[in-house]
């Protein structure tokens, strides 16, 4: 009780948006060496961030005159850790943001408070922070696209999310590979899911499988942003794979969707025997 209580009293002294709104950066013990150079590129390019910024982890805790801790406690699960974090915070929307997704330039805080706006005034349950996939609409008056009930891929971890309906759609024992997939499913039959029509920041990808891109190993590199020996830089053979995937994901996710779940019938049924 006393941890909720302090949680609260932090929420005093910012404007109403920020009292109903947060953002929460997801990480775990084991990728705290990516905290500091997160946090030096937030700092850099976001030092006037009107936001409460939460870093969620397991046990290990971050001294950051700007952020607060909130721990899940031992990692069990993806999806029951972020549950438990949400039940700590008192908010009504949070940006969830992903440790590995580095600021690369300036972010516009007018961009977030529209999102936030935007989803107290329609009800809306997510909002994705770039058009991937493309929307099936975009909606007059405004930078935002819809997706439709039973499209593929309308459920993405990093975004905006009504924390209510976040912790519904939580499964527990799924990764967030598991979560934006099967999560996409879950959400068929709901409304509410968005798009914002241009990215809402720019950023790196820093992270996969345990190792560094090499591309974003060599902006920090060249940007002076000190990242400890602890991870590995992906191989010439695994960051090229790594990139053909990135590169088939852009090109199907232009497609419609309809013609994508088309494509992947006809696939299951050439290749999937009984």
């Amino acid at each position: 009780m006393r941890q909720k209580q302090t949680l609260f009293m932090n929420t005093k002294g910012k404007n109403n948006q920020t009292k109903t709104s947060a953002i929460l950066v997801l990480s775990c013990d084991k990728y705290q060496d990516l905290w500091n150079p997160f946090f030096r590129l937030f700092d850099t390019h976001w030092p006037t961030c009107p936001y409460y910024i939460y870093l969620g982890s397991n046990t290990i805790r971050m001294d950051h005159t700007k952020v607060q801790m909130v721990l899940s406690g031992k990692d069990h699960y993806w999806s029951s850790s972020l549950y438990t974090m949400l039940e700590k915070m008192p908010y009504t929307y949070i940006f969830l943001w992903l440790d590995d997704i580095f600021l690369t330039a300036p972010v516009e805080s007018e961009k977030f408070d529209e999102c936030f706006q935007f989803m107290e005034k329609t009800g809306a349950n997510h909002i994705h922070m770039h058009p991937k996939p493309l929307p099936n609409s975009i909606l007059s008056g405004g930078p935002f696209g819809i997706y439709e009930k039973g499209m593929p891929y309308r459920v993405n971890a990093l975004g905006f999310w009504r924390v209510a309906y976040l912790k519904k759609l939580l499964l527990r024992g799924e990764n967030p590979w598991n979560f934006e997939i099967m999560g996409s499913y879950r959400s068929s039959y709901d409304d509410g899911f968005y798009c914002i029509n241009e990215p809402l920041f720019s950023s790196l990808h820093m992270v996969e499988k345990g190792k560094y891109f090499s591309q974003a190993f060599e902006y920090c590199k060249n940007h002076h942003i000190h990242l400890d020996g602890k991870r590995a830089v992906l191989r010439y053979q695994s960051g090229f794979q790594s990139l053909l995937q990135a590169g088939y994901f852009t090109l199907m996710m232009h497609m419609s969707w309809r013609r994508r779940v088309s494509i992947m019938n006809t696939l299951r049924k050439l290749f999937i025997s009984y």
